[in-house]
């Protein structure tokens, strides 16, 4: 998308979250799997507003939400399973140093344990969100225009002034590609 001087640009007040989340690497990875599966309703919405409209701006007001539906998540996860939390994160920290999650398995079941228990959440299956979901928004979906290039094209030649010369020195497609050996 190029801009132009006609470009409305969203003001910082528009672009301004109450809280933004800020994790370390291997925080995120820790609570990922539940925030996502926590959040699947805001983010479905958000990612089919962004794909429909493809501009970033007018889908500010989802992106909103699903940063609120985040910091609620995190906030509700900080008041019940802290300890497993920290407990996992430090374990993907120091593990390795590609940050992977194979040496710390028991201290996921841990915090799977915990997040069942007092939230209400299971750990989604390995391979859950690769898998194709169908989404049914409850807002209506754009209405798309699709351009007429045979009217444009028509308008654009009719408003041409009648000396204005046409090239006839052109040659056909199905010419060209046949004779040319000859060319």
């Amino acid at each position: 998308m190029s801009l132009t001087k006609d470009t409305h640009l969203p003001s910082d007040e528009e672009l301004t979250v109450p809280q933004e989340i800020s994790l370390s690497t291997p925080w995120l990875k820790a609570v990922a799997p539940y925030m996502a599966k926590h959040c699947e309703k805001e983010a479905n919405e958000f990612m089919l507003r962004r794909k429909e409209s493809e501009d970033p701006r007018a889908v500010l007001k989802e992106g909103a939400a699903l940063t609120a539906c985040g910091v609620n998540f995190l906030q509700s996860l900080k008041r019940s399973c802290l300890p497993q939390t920290q407990k996992l994160a430090e374990c993907v920290d120091q593990g390795s140093a590609k940050l992977y999650m194979s040496k710390c398995h028991d201290d996921q079941k841990e915090l799977d344990a915990c997040v069942e228990a007092n939230m209400n959440l299971t750990r989604p299956k390995l391979g859950y969100f690769s898998k194709l979901h169908v989404y049914d928004s409850a807002t209506p979906a754009p209405e798309v225009k699709l351009r007429d290039y045979k009217a444009e094209a028509a308008k654009v030649l009719n408003e041409l002034p009648a000396e204005y010369h046409l090239r006839k020195d052109y040659r056909k497609y199905n010419d060209w590609r046949y004779n040319i050996t000859e060319s």
